[in-house]
């Protein structure tokens, strides 16, 4: 784009200071230094404050004056009606050049340095640090002088501020019951939009794990009084993790009912969901069968396309490896079933092989039946050959031997030797087979050598002999 020749200003433009330019001096492009404003010359003894002046002409060479009222890091936390609301002190109207000079006149900035009775600008990083300092020092002073019962009314407001959710976290291990029993009121009827919070949430789940029986099936009846609402919490980043530490803390067949009834719906779009998927792994590990097999049956039937998602593959696997009895194998049948279309899927090959790599004969017997006829394809695929090689490994030798002699039998066989995926196939035959089938894979390799030699993919099968020091004429 920028060496089409309509843009040649701009590639003009691009070039580097000092370079050879193309036709103008490397001069041509410096632009005049512009001199930072410095604040009037006076004396810290002469003038013990900064008038509006001085202090828009520091800020605007700063350029961090939007940024101190427009960013949340540096608001301060209790603010009701317009009012700086402080514990210790009476309320105060928000003014943003009074608030900020009065923060300047109270305390000794990093970010200003003095040269003897001069102030002069120093870099900005540097003072925004000082001002970030300042501002987490008022907060803890403001914490450490206030109880818990003094910020009645501000416990939500709190726990979605970074630091007052550290405050709150830190207290809430030492309270009495009859704290946390108000900080759950106020919390209750917000508890949804608090777990979403990027720090709310920190706050939730540490209620959870300190408020009673009756207080967690609240929460959850406040969770699951709207359609959805519990899956939309499990989906978003923050609410994941608040649902895995109430779920860590149930108690009650009551509870965990609820939660079952509310995931339900939703157990599809879970599966398949980068933050969802946890919570359906954790109900499938650790609630009990008769719980989950609800949530069982929504993934088999949609089996399919669960296994071809990046993250439902993983869930499949767990719900085959946990779940026990018809639940697991109606999975298992799902699975078969639709296995000749998984083992050429980039993630549904992985189901297919954690099936395997489960051992049970029956299963392993079912499953290559539904691949036989198929398996000189699948190793000349880039993921069907890792469920070729997963069956030979796994399989019995009876059965390892059947698959070698399909193979064989294919006149497609000699281009397996040389195949980017076929080769690989073809050394794990190697490995299993013992007997005819072996001397009849060394003898295919004998008649192919020659052109083995001079291909990168034939090497690798040559190379499988050198190894082990065998040789394959």
């Amino acid at each position: 784009m920028l060496n089409s020749p309509g843009n040649r200003h701009l590639r003009d433009e691009t070039t580097h200071f000092g370079s050879p330019s193309r036709g103008l001096p490397a001069t041509h492009f410096r632009r005049p230094r512009q001199e930072s404003p410095r604040l009037p010359n006076t004396s810290l003894s002469e003038k013990s404050y900064f008038d509006e002046t001085d202090l828009s002409a520091y800020f605007s060479h700063l350029n961090v004056n939007d940024r101190i009222f427009d960013n949340p890091v540096y608001h301060f936390p209790l603010v009701e009606n317009g009012f700086f609301s402080h514990p210790c002190q009476e309320a105060e109207p928000i003014n943003q050049d009074s608030s900020i000079l009065n923060l300047l006149q109270n305390h000794n900035f990093d970010g200003l340095r003095s040269n003897g009775n001069e102030l002069s600008s120093v870099p900005r990083n540097q003072w925004m640090s000082g001002l970030s300092l300042k501002r987490n020092q008022w907060l803890q002073d403001s914490f450490d002088c206030s109880s818990l019962r003094d910020l009645r009314g501000n416990i939500v407001a709190l726990a979605k501020d970074q630091y007052g959710c550290r405050h709150l976290q830190r207290t809430m291990s030492s309270l009495p019951k009859e704290e946390i029993d108000m900080i759950f009121v106020e919390v209750i009827d917000r508890v949804c939009e608090l777990m979403i919070d990027p720090f709310g949430n920190y706050v939730v789940q540490k209620l959870v794990e300190l408020c009673s029986e009756e207080q967690r099936t609240r929460i959850l009846l406040m969770l699951t009084n709207d359609d959805f609402q519990l899956v939309r919490i499990c989906l978003n980043t923050h609410g994941i993790r608040a649902v895995l530490k109430l779920l860590e803390n149930l108690t009650n067949p009551q509870q965990i009912s609820l939660v079952i009834a509310a995931l339900r719906p939703g157990a599809v779009a879970l599966t398949k969901d980068t933050n969802g998927h946890y919570v359906i792994q954790y109900c499938v590990k650790h609630f009990s069968h008769e719980d989950t097999k609800y949530l069982l049956n929504e993934v088999a039937d949609n089996c399919y396309g669960i296994a071809t998602d990046k993250s439902g593959c993983c869930v499949l696997q767990h719900c085959v490896e946990y779940s026990k009895g018809a639940q697991q194998e109606r999975l298992v049948a799902e699975i078969i079933a639709n296995a000749l279309l998984l083992a050429e899927d980039c993630y549904g090959n992985y189901v297919v092989q954690h099936l395997l790599a489960l051992r049970v004969p029956q299963i392993t017997a079912s499953l290559l039946r539904q691949l036989e006829g198929h398996y000189v394809s699948f190793s000349c695929n880039k993921y069907g050959s890792n469920v070729v090689e997963r069956c030979l490994l796994e399989s019995g030798e009876e059965q390892s031997t059947r698959i070698i002699i399909e193979l064989l039998r294919s006149p497609n066989v000699s281009m397996l030797l040389m195949h980017p995926f076929g080769n690989y196939v073809i050394q794990s035959a190697l490995l299993v087979s013992k007997g005819f089938v072996h001397n009849a894979l060394r003898y295919l390799i004998r008649i192919n050598s020659p052109m083995m030699r001079s291909n990168i993919y034939g090497k690798k099968v040559l190379a499988w002999f050198q190894k082990r020091r065998l040789p394959y004429i």
